[in-house]
């Protein structure tokens, strides 16, 4: 069972299957210039990844930090991490899970459509148990959760990701649930997650973590 500050809630999704939910403290809260800081970061080209068997664009901009990301037949090959990431990061460590070493982030503009479609994250290197984390800033966006294997369109368990929300999906929910930030053409403005995860031991690190 993941160990979590008093002020972050537990959201039952299934018998077993729980999403954490709880925020930043507001000393990691970032200004306006520091987002902008943040939001320049972003590639200038978007990631390619693999579907039904062809290369396609991501509908949003993604980079890896620290530990390579394989997902979708591909691989997102990370960059040392930076200052204003490392304090996010050293506060997962901290705080959730001393395992959490690699981080992806995403950049979504929603004046471009920015989304992120229905999955489960790529298992391949991560260290079994270890629980996914996801830090947002920006403009707030739908978190969407729907139980696996069933691609129905049925009740979706909706989440509001706002500035400075901290959402932890336990190794298991990420096995049983799809998650997704959809399309909305209400949402115009910009939003970045940041999601860490643990990687195994063995695997290049590029700031030192194991």
């Amino acid at each position: 069972m993941i160990e979590l500050p008093a002020d972050f809630m537990c959201h039952k999704l299934a018998a077993n299957d729980v999403l954490l939910e709880g925020s930043l403290p507001d000393s990691l809260l970032i200004n306006g210039d520091q987002f902008e800081i943040l939001w320049d970061m972003h590639p200038v080209e978007y990631h390619m990844i693999q579907m039904h068997g062809r290369l396609v664009k991501t509908p949003r901009w993604q980079q890896t930090y620290g530990m390579d990301y394989h997902y979708t037949g591909q691989t997102n090959q990370a960059l040392p991490i930076p200052p204003v990431l490392k304090i996010l990061l050293d506060w997962s460590r901290g705080t959730i899970d001393s395992r959490l070493n690699g981080i992806l982030v995403n950049w979504y503009d929603g004046r471009l459509g920015h989304y992120i479609g229905r999955h489960r994250d790529s298992i391949q290197n991560m260290i079994i148990g270890a629980p996914i984390v996801t830090i947002s800033f920006g403009e707030s966006r739908i978190f969407r959760l729907r139980p696996w294997p069933s691609r129905t369109d049925g009740s979706p368990i909706d989440f509001m990701a706002r500035n400075g929300k901290v959402f932890v999906m336990p190794w298991e929910t990420n096995r049983h649930f799809y998650h997704e930030v959809p399309f909305s053409k209400n949402c115009l403005e910009r939003r970045v997650s940041v999601t860490i995860r643990g990687f195994e031991s063995g695997r290049t690190s590029l700031f030192g973590y194991p």
